[in-house]
């Protein structure tokens, strides 16, 4: 079996989420009290990671920060969860992302305001020194083309697949899709990329493109995917929702874990129906506590929720 220096490594923005409960949810020129507050560290593509390392994967993230206090927090956190942080670029002429999150009690529901106005991209030759880091999977959010081209390009020539995650159109991307193994969207990029309102052929219409498989994420009505095609749907699991926020990126980082255990169908395939319903377990159990990383599950929450569960397809 090939060795490598990592499970999967991740390339993305990371910030600092600043987090606040709110009920009720505020309107134009109104003020409310916040119920509870919270910061942790947000992103994507680090948050995924988060969830492979908490549930016992050897991961790496790469990403730029800045020289301040944001950056300390998103790094130490980072550590915490047990992602490997010695590929950060720390850039003391940018200011490290921070992301103001406000979320509706009642819903769960939330609304982002991310500040990058202080954030440069990451351009492949600051990252070049990644040519001599082997991964078995890459996980890409689509910011800073050039750099995703690049990581994609090494992933191809060493055998490694590439999942990607886009919440949203983010400019011209063809030359980096035929580098993605395996595409996991949001219901509104899977609508503005293909301009169908009908999710099922929405998702065949990019399985065109040549991607292994495509998800499309429906936050808390579930997903659709195919790796074939024919179309499936995955109702996603009925919890109490504290907060929503990050679900999509625990979902991806549990997917990718999936990926990672090979586990089977029943005639010998990649077992994807199983993945589908892990990564959709991952999420919801994420959703019972404030922010991104702190409703993050163990494997083992994990397994007893999904021995527990009614719609359960099969024991992982």
């Amino acid at each position: 079996m090939k060795e490598y220096d990592f499970d999967c490594l991740g390339f993305g923005i990371c910030a600092l989420d600043y987090l606040s409960i709110l009920d009720p949810y505020p309107g134009l020129d109104e003020k409310v009290d916040v119920l509870a507050s919270s910061v942790q560290g947000g992103g994507p593509v680090p948050t995924a990671m988060a969830t492979m390392a908490k549930l016992g994967a050897e991961v790496a993230f790469v990403g730029k920060i800045g020289d301040d206090y944001e950056g300390m927090v998103i790094q130490s956190e980072l550590e915490k969860f047990g992602v490997d942080v010695d590929y950060l670029l720390i850039d003391e002429n940018v200011k490290s992302l921070k992301a103001f999150i406000w979320v509706d009690k009642n819903s769960g529901k939330r609304t982002v305001a991310l500040d990058k106005t202080r954030m440069r991209p990451v351009k492949p030759k600051e990252i070049f020194f990644l040519k001599d880091v082997s991964f078995e999977y890459l996980h890409l959010d689509g910011r800073d083309k050039e750099a995703n081209i690049f990581l994609a390009k090494k992933a191809k020539k060493d055998g490694s697949e590439v999942i990607l995650d886009l919440g949203s159109l983010r400019g011209n991307l063809e030359e980096l899709f035929p580098l993605v193994d395996y595409l996991v969207v949001s219901k509104k990029l899977a609508y503005d990329y293909t301009h169908l309102e009908d999710l099922s052929q929405a998702c065949l219409e990019l399985k065109k493109i040549g991607f292994k498989c495509v998800v499309i994420t429906l936050s808390e009505k579930g997903c659709v995917w195919t790796d074939s095609l024919k179309v499936n749907y995955f109702p996603g699991f009925k919890l109490e929702m504290v907060d929503t926020t990050g679900a999509g990126d625990v979902f991806h980082g549990a997917f990718i874990f999936g990926l990672l255990k090979k586990w089977k169908s029943e005639n010998g395939s990649v077992g994807m129906e199983k993945i589908i319903e892990f990564a959709s377990a991952c999420a919801a159990l994420k959703c019972r506590k404030l922010g991104g990383r702190e409703g993050i599950p163990t494997l083992k929450e994990v397994k007893d929720f999904l021995k527990r569960g009614e719609n359960s397809l099969s024991p992982i």
